[in-house]
């Protein structure tokens, strides 16, 4: 991804759940690429010293600010204290996962993702597209995933929340290119991260892609193309999804394959059903 000096000391990039997993790997690959990053997550101590590491190392400006996006503070408290910068990406990656069997999970676990996974990105796009289309323009990247395009057991709540975001991002795409907003949405795959660490892929074929891999990847392509699928094997499951699989068939698949991936979570939190 290349700017020209100007846009690099003028402009910044903005990346929620930039502490840990993916979104570290964009805040990096972004201060690599000479970007002034505005990095946005609840842990403090990580948060301050990414900070501190991206400026040392890469030599650009960064903004650590501590705040929970699942609340309308938090949210404001973004908005606040980047109301005199000019952001010109906006990497919408926050998120959380709760996973089992549905009847087991606490409802406010699953409202609160709901929060964070859709209604921050709604409000941060809403203000900050607005933002661009003042000045000129800019760059949003929604962090949807592989499983968006299908219901999948055990994890059902936090597929549709990706689901929301793949749909809401395609729809204001079309309405924002005239405003020199451009949008693309990634949808990786299993990805090396914090996001669920109970995941156990042991004595699996599936092997979880680099973070690094992933930011990298999908900034390449920010701007030029809509959908991001990073990896072989999710370019595999999208398309036979969408081409080869019956609806029902593609969500039971899915299934399967978390209940293999969840199996030790499964056996401790419902040890007398651990399948779908």
């Amino acid at each position: 991804m290349t700017y020209d000096d100007n846009t690099k000391r003028s402009s910044w990039a903005l990346v929620t759940g930039a502490s840990g997993g993916i979104g570290l790997a964009y805040a990096e690959e972004l201060a690599k690429n000479k970007r002034s990053v505005i990095l946005v997550a609840r842990d403090e101590d990580k948060l301050i010293e990414l900070s501190k590491k991206l400026s040392q190392q890469y030599g650009v400006e960064t903004k650590a600010i501590v705040t929970d996006l699942s609340s309308s503070q938090g949210i404001q408290k973004l908005i606040s204290e980047t109301d005199e910068l000019k952001v010109d990406v906006l990497i919408n990656n926050a998120g959380k996962e709760e996973s089992g069997h549905f009847l087991t999970l606490p409802t406010e676990e699953m409202l609160s993702s709901i929060a964070l996974n859709c209604s921050a990105p709604l409000l941060l796009t809403h203000h900050f597209a607005n933002k661009m289309a003042r000045q000129g323009g800019g760059k949003i990247l929604f962090i949807s995933s592989i499983v968006a395009f299908q219901g999948v057991p055990l994890i059902a709540n936090y597929a549709a929340t990706k689901s929301y975001l793949l749909t809401f991002a395609e729809g204001i795409a079309l309405e924002l290119e005239s405003q020199g907003v451009n949008i693309s949405i990634a949808a990786p795959g299993f990805t090396k991260s914090n996001l669920a660490p109970h995941q156990n892929f042991e004595d699996t074929p599936f092997k979880p892609l680099d973070a690094e891999f992933v930011a990298r990847y999908t900034l390449k392509k920010l701007g030029k193309q809509r959908l991001i699928i990073p990896g072989f094997i999710n370019k595999v499951l999208f398309y036979s999804g969408k081409y080869l699989l019956p609806r029902r068939r593609n969500s039971k698949s899915f299934g399967k394959v978390f209940s293999l991936v969840l199996r030790d979570k499964l056996a401790i939190t419902n040890p007398a059903k651990v399948k779908p």
